[in-house]
């Protein structure tokens, strides 16, 4: 079945680049409507960004995307990965400025926002995008990957040498609950030694250290530490998720990433999409449900609060 929100809820943040104040309401949307954002901000005949991989914009540090006048949304991410990890296909995401709040810099508050809302399931099947046939896309020695599987599966490499970080792989099934247990508090993060260059093009400017990792070569400046020792590559595959939410079904298929980041992501999708050699939509039998990532949640069969 689609989903959409029960209630109403809002965030009151700042944009992790922009450094801008600015908060977001989501509200229930009807079925079909898929995940939609409303710049409230502008003229309302202009206003309205689906999130679809049809709508990127290129962006090497975040997910972007912008309708045909140009009105962007930036650092979506972190909130697509929320509504696809708890199951919700349709909402309404009205914001005020263009950029989504960074709060922790994971989808942890999120996610739990949508659960106290409530999940609403609606009277129309689902429909999902299962991968057929191997597409790769590549950019020097990194890429990334989707294979045939019977769900969502994730495996995802990064390589940070001489740096705290190392080199981090893991690989994880999304189906029953996964992403709220094993994903959806790790934080985003940089290497002190990025933070001016990324400054000087405009971006971080409202990062600190209470909504990203900050490591300065083998030492995490973050008082509180690390959430879990791989946090770093559990944020790379929440990342993956948001931008594979850009496809506006949910996927069956492995993905695979090897020092992959947004714009990788996004390309895959992208050829994923293009030809129906890789793909196929279907409607989703109910024998499957228990594959789909929100499935736990909905049948109230896992306590958040426990495992956040």
């Amino acid at each position: 079945m689609q989903t959409t929100v029960e209630n109403s809820f809002s965030h009151l943040g700042t944009g992790v680049h922009l450094g801008r104040p600015v908060r977001i309401t989501v509200k229930p949307a009807e079925r079909g409507h898929g995940l939609v954002f409303k710049r409230t901000d502008v003229e309302d005949n202009k206003s309205l960004i689906p999130a679809s991989y049809e709508y990127l914009i290129k962006g090497e540090l975040c997910t972007s995307i912008a309708n045909s006048y140009g009105v962007r949304v930036m650092t979506v991410e972190h909130l697509l990965a929320a509504f696809s990890g708890v199951g919700v296909t349709n909402a309404l995401i009205e914001i005020d400025n263009e950029e989504v709040p960074i709060l922790d810099g994971s989808s942890d508050r999120f996610v739990k926002s949508i659960i106290n809302a409530g999940v609403h399931e609606q009277d129309q099947s689902l429909m999902i995008c299962r991968v057929t046939n191997t597409v790769e896309v590549q950019d020097g020695a990194s890429w990334a990957r989707f294979e045939p599987a019977d769900e969502l599966k994730l495996t995802v490499t990064i390589s940070y040498p001489e740096t705290l970080i190392g080199k981090q792989r893991l690989s994880l099934s999304m189906s029953n609950g996964a992403f709220m247990k094993e994903l959806s508090n790790c934080r985003t993060f940089c290497l002190r030694d990025d933070v001016q260059n990324m400054v000087a093009k405009g971006l971080a400017l409202g990062g600190s250290l209470e909504n990203a990792i900050v490591i300065d070569k083998f030492k995490v400046l973050n008082p509180e530490g690390l959430r879990r020792n791989d946090e770093f590559v559990r944020h790379k595959m929440l990342d993956a998720l948001g931008d594979l939410t850009l496809s506006g079904h949910p996927i069956f298929g492995h993905f695979t990433s090897f020092c992959g980041g947004h714009r990788l992501n996004s390309k895959l999708i992208g050829e994923l999409l293009s030809s129906t050699r890789f793909h196929k939509l279907c409607h989703l039998d109910n024998s499957e449900a228990h594959k789909l990532l929100g499935f736990k949640y909905k049948s109230n069969s896992l306590d958040y609060k426990a495992v956040s």
